[in-house]
Parts: C-alpha cells; structure tokens; sequence
C-alpha cells in the first residue's frame, strides 16, 4: 500500500507512529495523501510507518476507509472521466477491482 508520492530516506526518515528510523530491510508502507488538510488524522497520510507499527495501529481502519473514500471521489470526478476518455482505462484500475 505504498504510493509514489511519499519521500522516504531509509536511514533516516522515522516511522511515524514509533519513532525509529525506517531502515533497510524494514517492512515499510506509507498511506497516500489526502486533500482534506482538516482531518483529524492528515498528519498520518503520506508518511513512512513500519508495517508492524501500521498493522498495530487502532486508527488503521479509518485511514483505510479515508483512502478508500478519496480513491473513489477521485474515480467519479469529471478530471478522471476525461483523462479515461482522452487516454484510456489506466491498468491500475483493474487491480483494484
């Protein structure tokens, strides 16, 4: 569950539940971001965990159904409907199904 768009530095970025330096050979997964800058939780998007730390974490599920929730408005917006007609279904799309 790792999107591009998060900078991680192993070595040096921390995890950002525990603390500790993501390092190499860490299972490590980061939550894409997310618009709403008011979310309780926006903090946690888009940044670097150790995956035993996420999986552990009690606010999981609803970073989760927020992601879920974003990747859906994303689908039905105008922009994506465009962008699917101008260049095509994009193949990430069919894994998600």
């Amino acid at each position: 569950m790792c999107f591009p768009m998060a900078i991680i530095f192993r070595g040096v970025t921390e995890c950002a539940l525990c603390g500790k330096i993501l390092m190499d050979g860490d299972d490590i997964t980061c939550p894409s971001p997310i618009a709403d800058k008011g979310h309780p939780l926006y903090e946690y998007f888009d940044r670097g965990f150790h995956l035993q730390c996420f999986e552990n974490w009690s606010k999981k599920e609803e970073v989760l159904r927020v992601i879920k929730e974003e990747g859906q408005k994303f689908i039905n917006s105008d922009y994506f409907k465009k962008m699917v007609s101008k260049y095509g279904k994009p193949h990430w799309l069919d894994e998600q199904d």
